[in-house]
């Protein structure tokens, strides 16, 4: 909220989204067993998840960010631990559970939230792409 300041801040996010980016072709280069279609669903589901509780768009785009990092299939795990961080108010693991269908045990989600916490290195600062889209609106004069 320092317009001021606004330009530095916003360098600094995209000097630091160069770190976080993911290779656009990932899939096909290192994770053959998922189809770009997975992906999808897998990015659908999270958004009607989403949608459903009413989260913050903060917690979407870190979602998908946290998933594309890890390269694999943790929609789930990425929504709850990402609401945990952006949320004042997160869904409950049962909750998010039911979304999924309970097809994975309470266990399950547990140890994958701290296996993808170790891999990211405990690293949730990433720029995403919600941060310069509020940036940019706010820079559009409206009619």
């Amino acid at each position: 909220m320092v317009s001021d300041l606004a330009p530095q801040i916003y360098q600094h996010l995209r000097d630091i989204e160069k770190h976080y980016m993911v290779e656009p072709d990932y899939l096909a280069k290192s994770q053959k067993e998922i189809k770009d279609t997975s992906r999808a669903f897998l990015i659908e589901w999270m958004a009607d998840v989403h949608r459903k509780y009413k989260l913050k768009p903060e917690t979407l785009y870190l979602s998908v960010n946290m998933c594309d990092r890890l390269m694999s299939k943790i929609g789930m795990t990425a929504m709850m631990t990402t609401a945990k961080y952006e949320e004042i108010y997160p869904p409950t693991l049962k909750d998010l559970m039911e979304c999924s269908e309970n097809k994975f045990t309470r266990k399950d989600v547990l140890d994958m939230e701290t296996k993808m916490l170790s891999v990211i290195d405990f690293d949730f600062m990433t720029p995403t792409p919600y941060r310069f889209l509020k940036r940019f609106k706010k820079m559009v004069p409206t009619f």
